[in-house]
């Protein structure tokens, strides 16, 4: 059973099962004090006239000072019999009882209420501290990305030259075997093999590069439908090939935003080439623009078998990749492009029915232009 569906018959268990405990006690107590109303049980009928505020007591507990008050009242009536018989002889012992009922059913309801006010101020206080520690764990995560990135930062120059540079020897090396093997025969089939890995290399490094040591975006004011058609024209061949359908949800109107195209733009390709790459032959990938407050954001979702939980908080940091022949850095550049663009890159969902993306980036248009886009979501 839904836990919603448990707490609500908790409280409507509650709505019945406590009025109905504190009239039963109060018809008991009525009982147990005239049953020793003899002369040899004037001890116990003493008793049983102090059990009244049993009832008191648990009622303004529950319900606060209007519960106090309300089954010191019913209390009252049952111990005096009838009001009339009180006020005619004057009985200054059943009158100050009767007071002293409803001064116990204002104080503890007062209490209780108190308590209660503390008990919602301690929660709201752990629910903070909660989501408090939830944006520490993100900003610590965040922390170490930068930390990686500094690290990749101060080795991205020395790797360049002790990397790039002999590769770029024995690739030029490799197209003069090429050139002079004959073809179809072993040394042109190695060398061609063996120049295949030499630019699969060089572009692991070029990507290591890029994440290492990226540039600050240049933002120009343009639309965000103009990046979002480029990226799906040049993926458009990947997608037929692959046996993949792109479709694309524009925004009603442009959206008009400040970003470095280019950047978004391989953004854009990273994440819309995992969806083609996820998605298997016969799926679909929608791309879809909209616009959520002052965020301008960019929807894919694949049709893929999703990605595992555990791959989830990892899915962005560098290296990470699930597949053989992957980088693990195309999510990670992207997520740092998004960052730099005060912007977000995040999962929605994620099932074995496919993974849905976000790219949000923030309205920073100016004027008029603003004003309009957020009154068009607004209306």
């Amino acid at each position: 059973m839904p836990a919603d569906a448990v707490e609500n018959r908790t409280l409507s268990g509650a709505a019945w099962w406590r009025p109905t405990s504190l009239a039963v006690s109060i018809v008991g107590v009525s009982v147990l004090r005239y049953a020793t109303n003899g002369p040899s049980q004037t001890f116990l009928h003493e008793l049983a006239l102090r059990l009244y505020y049993i009832p008191i007591l648990v009622g303004a507990y529950w319900y606060g000072v209007p519960g106090g008050l309300v089954v010191a009242f019913v209390s009252s009536i049952a111990y005096v019999n009838r009001v009339s018989e009180i006020v005619h002889t004057l009985d200054r012992g059943r009158l100050a009882e009767v007071v002293v009922f409803h001064l116990i059913g204002v104080s503890v309801g007062m209490l209780a209420s108190a308590q209660r006010r503390v008990a919602r101020r301690y929660q709201t206080a752990a629910d903070t501290l909660e989501k408090a520690n939830v944006t520490l764990r993100e900003s610590h995560e965040q922390i170490r990305r930068m930390d990686r990135l500094s690290t990749l930062g101060e080795v991205a120059t020395g790797l360049a030259h002790e990397i790039r540079h002999p590769l770029a020897s024995i690739g030029g090396a490799l197209e003069i075997i090429q050139a002079r093997a004959v073809a179809g025969s072993p040394e042109a089939e190695f060398s061609h093999l063996a120049t295949r890995e030499v630019q699969r290399l060089d572009l692991l490094v070029w990507e290591f590069l890029r994440y290492a040591r990226p540039h600050a975006p240049e933002l120009r004011s343009m639309s965000l439908d103009e990046v979002v058609e480029q990226a799906v024209t040049l993926l458009r061949v990947e997608a037929d090939r692959a046996g993949v359908g792109l479709d694309v949800e524009s925004h009603d109107g442009p959206i008009k935003v400040s970003i470095d195209p280019l950047q978004i733009e391989q953004v854009l390709l990273n994440v819309l080439l995992n969806a083609i790459q996820a998605t298997p032959s016969g799926g679909r990938v929608l791309v879809r623009e909209r616009l959520d407050g002052t965020e301008a954001c960019i929807d894919v979702i694949d049709e893929g078998h999703g990605i595992n939980s555990e791959h989830l908080v990892s899915i962005f940091n560098p290296f990470f990749t699930t597949r053989e022949k992957g980088t693990g850095l195309g999510l990670a550049i992207a997520h740092g492009i998004v960052m730099s663009h005060d912007g977000r890159l995040e999962v929605v969902q994620t099932s074995t029915r496919g993974t849905w993306f976000r790219v949000c980036l923030p309205l920073r248009t100016s004027g008029a232009a603003a004003a309009s886009q957020v009154a068009a979501i607004s209306s």
